[in-house]
């Protein structure tokens, strides 16, 4: 019984952090898909010499990149995370350009928020690259 209970008594530690973990890696693992995203349609804009774009439905919590009218990927926000905003000049999607450059010739960001509280921004700079901060 003295067994059990400290066990119990450990679990009911432990338990607090492993939420909190998982959460943060949640945060991390939706914002490196969108920077992957991001990025394979930048390459694509640039192979293929077409326009491309990723747009952001922040009431879904998902994303989506096409080239000309061919749907690259789609993407949905693991649980518990969401897309608290996209802005990017002309609204919730970005464009790039046949050389890669954005279209809107400004930065943009999509920022994600976790279950409790943390945030990530994913940049897009106007040369095209992209950072998770």
């Amino acid at each position: 019984m003295v067994a059990l209970a400290v066990l119990a008594i450990l679990a009911s530690l432990a338990v607090p952090s492993l939420i909190t973990w998982l959460s943060n890696y949640r945060l991390q693992s939706g914002a490196e898909e969108i920077q992957y995203t991001l990025k394979l349609t930048r390459m694509t804009a640039i192979k293929e010499n077409m326009l491309a774009s990723v747009s952001f439905d922040i009431a879904n919590e998902t994303y989506q990149a096409s080239v000309g009218d061919q749907i690259l990927r789609r993407g949905r926000m693991p649980v518990g995370i969401d897309i608290f905003s996209a802005t990017f000049g002309s609204g919730a999607f970005v464009q790039f350009g046949r050389q890669g450059y954005t279209i809107n010739n400004t930065d943009g960001n999509v920022n994600l928020i976790n279950s409790i509280g943390k945030g990530k921004t994913i940049t897009v700079f106007t040369a095209g690259n992209c950072r998770i901060n």
